[in-house]
């Protein structure tokens, strides 16, 4: 795994980027931060914010010219946040006592400060805290300069008087009356190791750089109005402190220009969407100042500006409350020092890799690709908790085994006129039925694993319209497409598994696939692009739907699209179509199409972190007040589990008499193994005419509560995996028996997983009290 490529994608996340109107405070207040302080009611955390920040707080506070507020983009959506105001309050409700500040020995140089204005008092105050011994030349006989213009409502002169005198109690040496030209800035420049000049009434012209505002090479550095051309209190300030970290560097020796972009105001790559924001009016003071409680409720009027589009539709990273940003950090923290660990593996492991991100992103960030890496390269590693992904990667081998896996041409030609003929009726479409095939197999129907294990009964039903309506023969295979494998990064499966779907494909002379799950169409235009395929879906809206007049009680439906057809536009207008000539009305959600969320079972969340699947369950249920439609049967299984009425499209399609569809629930575990096996045994049976082995009785008669039930749900434990256990327990008589309960309690490992089954015998039954498993291995003495 790329790890410095992995840092850069995390660098391009901009959730840590500031909001406009901090970008645009010269002195960078932390305008979020400082707000939500204030919405908490802690108007003495604001101050701290604002005296960290800001040079002269408590002056500027209450004069700043707060060109942040005409950046603020709540103006759009019922005016600016009044941040100047919020300012004066906190200075009001939450200032404390200036802190008794000890003097720094003087030793690292001597700087002549020329201007007392409020650049020349910020460069001398933060050097002298820096240790450099300060001289302040003044042409009055007093500090602030333009300040005392501003002397009225909002600023006090014994506020003003107050703030100077800290100043002269620093022990900076002040020479007032002091009327410098030309000639003595040239006499500083030699007895001093650095010169600041701040005067705004300097009338000679300097050249100085706009970034560390040096003139020339000369230890002469600029700021003030010579700098910022204007009589802004705040870009004064700013201008000074930027002034006295050239100087610093200047005597440093170090560069003067590194690391500085982003001093002043800068362009911020965050841009806000407020389309979608209430608008909320300002608040409006009831006095000269916000009382405490007005101050609290303008406060809560921000935005709190922040990219967080992708975290918004996404319920895992708000789940973790992690950001691009700071995931890619994580996982590389985990790959490179701690080399995984529980908290790293879960929430890695925790994601659908939907794609939604990247679809939010308008810097295109993936972190769908970003955790595909990082699980495969947690399997290279030995990383991967065994347990995340067992029960799944059995159950594809399960799909691939010869109880499920099959691979048939269509029936010859008086098979297939048996089958699928159908009386010629001149008003209906059943004629399709006519075989009409070439001898040749052109199209390859592969169901997925998953249709058949929920709707065993309708797999016949689909290729018998397939073969009627489809020109040219349709043959079938079974089988598992391999995404459980790529899911959980295991490519060395994934490959042998794609292998195998070629090889068949060969030996087919290389039909079309027509594809009924969405999984198995990401797996096939991810690792199959050389084999054409087509969507089952987009077959019945071009050739027409089976049956006439499915519809019982018209109905309005918001369509789920499965996150698998992301980028297929064409498959969701072939659902959307169908759905309309069934006469059913359709709501978009809002999060559908391109846009759409998993359901919570992409990236195999649902076995690896069974809580954060409920939490997309729950999530996506809860958009719509409708019935919800949707094409993917494991969609339709966990929205049915999650209490919401859920129709997949073959509940429509195929009607049940007497059965409402939407509350079909999902079949068990093992219930899903067994459909699979009964889908391939009746094709042979029904359709090829093929003798079938009927499978073998179970050998001891299980009685199994609901609680215990749902208890192997819950630890994906299949019946044939309690039956190998009381098997094992009655034959070779390995297991412990409770006197007082009359229960045994047996165990037995098969693979990576070791069962207990805690039972009774009853005559020739045996009443199972509980199941357990885990990952340990029992050692037998």
């Amino acid at each position: 795994m790329d790890l410095d490529k992995l840092l850069e994608t995390g660098d391009r996340c901009i959730f840590k980027e500031p909001p406009t109107c901090a970008a645009n405070c010269p002195v960078h207040l932390e305008i979020i931060e400082f707000i939500s302080e204030i919405e908490k009611g802690d108007f003495q955390k604001a101050y701290k914010l604002m005296e960290k920040k800001i040079p002269f707080h408590r002056i500027i506070g209450q004069i700043c010219d707060h060109p942040c507020e005409s950046f603020c983009v709540r103006s759009e959506a019922g005016g600016a946040i009044s941040i100047s105001e919020l300012e004066k309050a906190v200075l009001e409700y939450g200032a404390a006592k200036p802190k008794k500040v000890w003097p720094v020995p003087k030793k690292k140089g001597k700087v002549a400060v020329i201007g007392a204005g409020l650049s020349g008092l910020t460069v001398a105050v933060d050097l002298d805290k820096k240790g450099y011994e300060i001289v302040l030349y003044e042409k009055t006989d007093r500090l602030g300069g333009r300040l005392w213009d501003h002397i009225g409502e909002s600023l006090k002169e014994d506020n003003l008087s107050e703030e100077l005198k800290l100043v002269k109690d620093k022990g900076i040496s002040i020479q007032f009356n002091q009327e410098l030209n030309k000639n003595r800035l040239t006499d500083l420049l030699s007895e001093y190791d650095a010169v600041y000049l701040g005067s705004g009434g300097w009338d000679e012209q300097l050249e100085f750089d706009p970034k560390t505002f040096q003139v020339g090479e000369l230890n002469l550095f600029v700021g003030g109005g010579i700098v910022t051309r204007n009589d802004s209190v705040i870009f004064s300030a700013s201008s000074g402190r930027r002034a006295a970290l050239s100087i610093e560097r200047y005597l440093s020796k170090v560069s003067l220009t590194d690391s500085r972009e982003r001093e002043g105001i800068f362009e911020t790559p965050l841009k806000q969407d407020v389309s979608e924001t209430e608008v909320i009016i300002k608040v409006e003071k009831q006095s000269s100042i916000y009382s405490k409680e007005e101050a609290i409720q303008e406060a809560k009027r921000c935005i709190k500006c922040q990219c967080r589009k992708c975290m918004d539709g996404c319920n895992h990273l708000r789940k973790f409350d992690m950001s691009p940003y700071a995931y890619v950090r994580q996982i590389n923290h985990s790959e490179r020092i701690i080399l995984g660990t529980h908290y790293a593996n879960k929430m890695i492991n925790s994601c659908t890799e939907c794609g939604l991100c990247k679809e939010e992103c308008f810097l295109d960030i993936s972190m769908k690709d970003v955790i595909q890496d990082t699980r495969e390269s947690m399997v290279e590693r030995n990383k991967m908790p065994v347990s995340a992904h067992d029960f799944a990667l059995k159950d594809m081998a399960f799909s691939n085994s010869s109880r499920f896996s099959l691979v048939r041409k269509q029936p010859s030609k008086e098979q297939s006129k048996d089958l699928f003929y159908y009386p010629l009726i001149s008003f209906s479409d059943y004629v399709k039925g006519l075989y009409h095939g070439t001898g040749k197999t052109e199209y390859l129907f592969y169901p997925g694993c998953q249709l058949p294990a929920s709707y065993p009964d309708d797999v016949k039903s689909i290729y018998e319209y397939l073969v009627g309506h489809v020109k040219g023969d349709v043959g079938i295979y079974l089988g598992c497409c391999g995404a459980p494998a790529d899911w959980a990064g295991r490519q060395d499966l994934m490959g042998e598994n794609i292998e195998a779907i070629k090889k068949v494909w060969e030996e087919m002379e290389r039909p079309t696939f027509i594809l009924a799950c969405s999984s198995c169409i990401r797996v096939f235009e991810k690792y199959l692009p050389e084999i054409k395929v087509q969507s089952l879906w987009d077959i019945y809206a071009e050739k027409g739907l089976p049956n006439k007049d499915q519809i019982k009680i018209p109905q309005t439906l918001s369509i789920h699209d499965a996150c698998g057809t992301r980028e297929n536009s064409d498959l969701h207008e072939s659902v959307r179509k169908i759905v309309s000539k069934l006469g059913y009305n359709i709501e978009e959600l809002k999060y559908s199409r391109e846009r759409t969320k998993c359901c919570g079972y992409g990236g195999l969340v649902y076995y690896a972190n069974r809580e954060q699947s409920d939490g997309f369950v729950a999530e996506r249920i809860q958009e719509s007040p409708h019935d919800i439609l949707v094409y993917c049967t494991m969609c339709k299984d966990l929205f049915v589990s999650g209490g919401k009425r859920t129709f997949h499209l073959i509940d429509l399609i195929y009607p049940k008499d007497n059965e409402d569809g939407a509350v079909k629930k999902m079949p068990t575990l093992s219930e899903r193994h067994q459909n699979r096996s009964q889908v391939k045994r009746s094709l042979l049976k029904e359709v090829w005419n093929e003798d079938v082995d009927e499978p073998a009785q179970d050998d001891y008669q299980l009685v199994i509560p609901e609680s215990v039930r749902q208890n192997m749900e819950d630890r994906y434990i299949l019946m044939e995996d309690i039956q190998a256990v009381v098997k094992n327990a009655q034959e070779s008589r390995k297991r412990f028996f409770n006197p007082e309960s009359g229960d045994y309690l047996a165990s037995l490992k098969r693979e990576h997983v070791t069962f207990w089954v805690q039972y009774a015998q009853d005559d020739d039954k045996v009443l199972i009290r509980n199941v357990y498993s885990h990952r340990m291995e029992i050692v037998e003495e």
